[in-house]
């Protein structure tokens, strides 16, 4: 999994935008495929911010 905070010039349209309180999140349509569902949790310690993922593994078909 990986972040980008800088959006300039960058290509948007493939990914699939998801608000909550106020926080826009670009989610890949690969990530939407495979996962059952997506856990975004952010963490203050002091002054420092950090935001943990976690996606549930959804099975293809066989």
């Amino acid at each position: 999994m990986s972040v980008d905070t800088y959006l300039k010039g960058k290509r948007l349209s493939p990914y699939h935008a998801v608000e909550q309180d106020g926080v826009r999140i670009l989610v890949a349509p690969k990530l939407i495929e495979w996962a059952a569902a997506v856990r975004l949790e952010v963490k203050q310690f002091l002054i420092f911010k950090s935001f943990d993922v976690g996606a549930e593994h959804k099975h293809a078909p066989t």
